[in-house]
């Protein structure tokens, strides 16, 4: 080596650098939307204020800081400043305050839990993956989780499957539905408003369904009620019109099926919604990998969402069809993107 070798550009420096420039920036956005959420910045926009107003009341000692944060809060667009005072643009008032029906921010917050996984990254591929209790992951979902899975529901997804599902004269005339690992309920919740007829239930873990309850009272659904149990377990009951569940961790399980099927009434529809690795596809994304990071007791599979002893999307419609299922659709979820979500109504025949 001599200074001769100083002379040398390398062929891919540019791709390089701007790889490492975007992950950097995206890195920096979302901590800087985490901060500004914890800071309760956009609870106190709400009404229009100056810098050292909102330094005042969130009790912030550094006044020069704060402002250089608002000023680059204005720069992404999420507050709007006129004649000296800071104002929440339409983004932060509907999905970046607390109190927001579209409120997204206990999700961006817990989102944060699996992120900083990525800052230990090499220590876990040392190591191997963090490892959760079940009764750590049980208290983790009800307390925190299950809020998350509500907020990020309400961005669309829930309304586009109550949507497709509501098409269906099979619902239309449905009388009792269930929503099995439904959670926070607000499937249940959203189907009753589309069928004044029906009464739902939501079948979920004992510590899971108090919070459930929580909502049903949030949301003034009198025709939805709880059951508690483990459903790989108990008896779901019978007679049901409609089965549903959504991204459930055991629906993609065959011991499942028979069981579902015999719940339910002749032409009773089971609609389940999942996340379907496909096992011809060798190529592994950032989400998988995150995926891997973490375990508890029930083993995961390589892919996300995904556990070991899962059907894979084909199998899984062989299984339906065995116990005497017919396939009425399959929707792509999210045709857009790269993730396999399908929603899978069929009806008991």
């Amino acid at each position: 080596m001599d200074v001769h070798d100083l002379l040398q550009e390398p062929s891919k420096a540019l791709e390089f650098d701007e790889m490492l420039k975007n992950a950097m920036d995206g890195f920096r956005i979302y901590c800087l939307i985490l901060s500004a959420v914890k800071l309760k910045i956009f609870d106190v926009l709400k009404t229009p204020k100056g810098a050292d107003e909102i330094a005042e009341e969130l009790r912030c000692n550094d006044k020069k800081l704060l402002y250089v944060l608002c000023e680059v809060l204005k720069s992404k667009g999420l507050i709007l400043e006129e004649n000296g005072k800071y104002r929440n643009s339409e983004v932060a008032e509907d999905f970046l305050t607390s109190d927001s029906f579209f409120s997204q921010c206990k999700f961006i917050e817990n989102t944060f839990g699996n992120l900083r996984l990525w800052l230990e990254l090499h220590e876990i591929v040392k190591h191997g993956v963090i490892k959760r209790a079940r009764k750590d992951a049980s208290k983790f979902f009800a307390e925190t989780v299950i809020h998350s899975l509500a907020q990020n529901a309400l961005l669309g997804e829930l309304q586009k499957t109550v949507k497709i599902v509501s098409e269906f004269e099979e619902f239309k005339n449905a009388r009792r539905l269930l929503d099995l690992g439904g959670g926070h309920g607000l499937y249940a919740m959203a189907f009753t408003a589309l069928n004044e007829n029906l009464k739902a239930y939501v079948f979920d873990l004992p510590h899971v369904v108090e919070k459930t309850k929580e909502y049903i009272r949030k949301f003034n659904a009198n025709r939805v009620d709880v059951i508690a149990g483990n459903f790989f377990v108990y008896s779901i009951g019978s007679n049901y019109d409609v089965v549903f569940s959504s991204y459930n961790p055991g629906g993609k399980k065959a011991e499942l099926i028979p069981k579902i099927y015999e719940s339910l009434n002749k032409n009773g529809l089971y609609v389940n919604k999942q996340y379907f690795s496909d096992s011809n596809d060798s190529n592994f994304t950032l989400i998988d990998l995150e995926w891997n990071l973490w375990g508890f007791d029930i083993e995961k599979a390589e892919k996300t969402y995904t556990f070991k002893g899962d059907l894979s999307f084909k199998n899984y419609i062989k299984e339906l069809e065995k116990v005497g299922f017919e396939i009425l659709k399959v929707v792509d979820m999210n045709a857009n993107d790269k993730m396999n979500d399908k929603m899978i109504i069929a009806k008991k025949i």
